[in-house]
């Protein structure tokens, strides 16, 4: 097994999909507490007196800016095979164009390795601030706007973990064709 040859490729595929698997899988549990806690701001405090958070506030401010941050890396997080896909389908054309096939696996390994390394990144940024809003106690008597704002955000974050578990089933699904048919493919001199 050459470093171009098409099973270092294969196999460095199914090491990228099985890192991607384990960070989504723990982005989307982390992203749904935390999208949980967000949706129930208005629900923490029912009394029109206390109006002692608002939008302004300190702690409101800090937990929607986090939340945003971690809507964002679940978002980059989904779009990320998607990315890949299509920088592989370039990489395949390339093939097509009459690029050989050596070179475009070297490339495709580089795509590959650098898509993980993205893979644990989002996972890591994700978590960090995942972590950041582990206490959602100071919403406490977040009313009005504030409260709006964060339902809002809540339910943003709670569509894009769930858009990350479906590429998540789609992965598993990728992933286990692969696996299932890993004897025909490694003897496939180059892969489009």
């Amino acid at each position: 097994m050459t470093f171009s040859s098409s099973s270092t490729y294969i196999y460095t595929y199914v090491l990228f999909a099985v890192v991607y698997l384990a960070s989504s899988v723990a982005f989307v549990v982390s992203a749904v507490r935390v999208s949980t806690a967000l949706s129930r701001a208005h629900e923490l405090s029912d009394n029109p007196e206390q109006h002692l958070l608002t939008t302004s506030s300190p702690a409101v401010g800090a937990v929607i800016s986090h939340s945003q941050r971690l809507v964002d890396y679940t978002q980059l997080a989904t779009l990320l095979p998607l990315v890949y896909v299509v920088g592989s389908m370039f990489l395949g054309s390339l093939i097509l164009g009459g690029t050989g096939h050596t070179t475009v696996n070297i490339g495709w390994v580089a795509f590959t390795i650098a898509a993980t390394i993205a893979s644990v990144a989002f996972g890591v940024l994700g978590m960090r601030e995942s972590a950041r809003l582990n206490n959602l106690k100071d919403l406490e008597g977040a009313t009005g706007r504030a409260a709006d704002a964060l339902q809002k955000i809540g339910l943003r974050l709670g569509v894009s973990a769930a858009l990350l578990l479906l590429v998540a089933v789609f992965m598993v699904l990728n992933l286990y064709a692969i696996l299932s048919s890993m004897q025909g493919l490694l003897g496939v001199e180059f892969l489009i």
